[in-house]
């Protein structure tokens, strides 16, 4: 009997308990599917899932590099990026005691900053931006703010937002130094942006063909070098190759079995955003 090939199946198979999320919800391989459909959209050289950082214990769900279209270098890549998808809030965070306060001390911070930013508006207006055409849509530059109130705010909010997530999967894999973008791909609703580290994109994904939305662009990160941008399109090649030999039919010691059974809808659909 024929074996019908997945390849988000595929990856789980592949995938340790300790990286591997329990809870499973409805519609989950719909929700991987808008996950890769978003990295996709970017138009990447290759792409994989269950990729490995640095450390093989830490993986992403998806990565993906880029090179020039006419570069003579074989191994110029020009930039990298990895998507985290969680179904569960409680993987976004850190292990840390007095997660909910640091929550709720997050949101009075996010509440005071916007009282604050109200009050510079009104009182450095000069901060506006001249470019643009409606008023309701002006930014302001408040990092030129002379507020001083605003800018203590500010220093304590990003340092709560570093603590509540120090020491998770997340920071670990950012600090890695081998992806420029970083994005969090997660259920509608599922976390609330402003608790994730601005340096994460923030991408919700829909079921049952609604795909994905873009919350939040990922922030380039300053820590990447050329050696660690390779090193991830090594890994993607790595990863890559065990779904290229099951869909083959070929063992990693060479001996053939029956090819497996492609689905053709989940590949001809095109996905869009």
């Amino acid at each position: 009997m024929d074996k019908e090939f997945d390849l988000f199946d595929f990856a789980e198979m592949n995938e340790t308990p300790e990286n591997l999320p329990q809870k499973n919800l409805p519609g989950k391989n719909e929700l991987k599917q808008a996950a890769f459909a978003f990295l996709l959209s970017k138009n990447p050289c290759a792409i994989a899932a269950n990729v490995p950082t640095r450390r093989s214990k830490y993986k992403a769900s998806a990565a993906a590099f880029w090179r020039p279209e006419h570069s003579r270098k074989n191994s110029e890549i020009t930039k990298t990026a990895i998507v985290m998808m969680y179904d569960d809030a409680d993987y976004c965070f850190s292990d840390c005691a007095g997660r909910e306060e640091r929550i709720s001390c997050i949101k009075t911070l996010q509440e005071q900053k916007e009282l604050e930013e109200q009050l510079i508006r009104i009182e450095e207006p000069h901060l506006a931006s001249s470019d643009d055409l409606f008023n309701e849509f002006r930014s302001w530059d408040y990092a030129s703010s002379k507020n001083s109130k605003y800018k203590k705010i500010c220093r304590k909010l990003k340092k709560e937002l570093n603590l509540l997530t120090q020491g998770s999967k997340l920071e670990y894999i950012r600090r890695a130094g081998n992806a420029d973008l970083c994005y969090l791909a997660i259920p509608a609703g599922l976390v609330d942006p402003s608790m994730i580290p601005v340096e994460w994109g923030i991408v919700e994904l829909f079921p049952q063909g609604k795909n994905f939305r873009i919350v939040r662009e990922a922030e380039k990160l300053e820590n990447v070098t050329p050696s660690g941008r390779f090193q991830l399109a090594l890994n993607i090649a790595c990863a890559a190759t065990p779904a290229v030999r099951f869909a083959s039919g070929v063992d990693a010691d060479g001996k053939l079995r029956r090819i497996p059974r492609r689905r053709g809808v989940l590949f001809s659909k095109k996905i869009t955003e």
